[in-house]
């Protein structure tokens, strides 16, 4: 990545600034002076402390942030193995989907949404039954959401590829 001719000299001008050097003005008189700290000086590095623990507070509650959307997007790819599992199980010929979908707020639930064809309107139910108590068992907070479309051809087709 090529930098912009200003943001390369401004980066030459880092080391300088980062550390300032104490300066004082020349004197005529030949003796030398001593430089005594003053309240400015404590004000300068009270004000450097208090930059740092901000900035460590700051990426502390980032990290936080983060991880609690990494536990709930762990959490949403659980439940959505389960489901998924429990309907390959009953209904191995369907072609069925989970995707489960959440927030990162705590207070919103988990949206699983089943979408895919049935048959009937028997075989949908019944798809809906089964997420539903596979949610009720081991995950009560978890919302369905039922996308299924009846279609009757879809088990005529399947029937037919594999009469061929």
């Amino acid at each position: 990545m090529r930098l912009a001719p200003s943001a390369s000299r401004v980066a030459a001008l880092l080391p300088v600034l980062a550390f300032p050097a104490r300066a004082s003005a020349q004197t005529s008189g030949g003796g030398a002076t001593t430089v005594t700290p003053s309240a400015a000086d404590w004000g300068g590095s009270a004000a450097l402390v208090a930059v740092v623990v901000l900035l460590l507070l700051v990426l502390g509650v980032g990290v936080k942030l983060y991880d609690a959307k990494r536990k709930r997007e762990a959490d949403a790819l659980t439940v959505q193995a389960r489901v998924s599992d429990a309907l390959l199980r009953d209904f191995v010929t369907l072609p069925i989907t989970a995707v489960a979908t959440g927030s990162t707020w705590r207070r919103a639930p988990v949206v699983l949404t089943i979408r895919g064809k049935v048959p009937t309107a028997e075989s949908r139910d019944a798809v809906m039954r089964l997420v539903s108590q596979e949610l009720s068992r081991h995950h009560p907070a978890v919302r369905a959401e039922d996308r299924l479309v009846v279609d009757p051809l879809v088990g005529k087709e399947r029937t037919a590829t594999l009469s061929r």
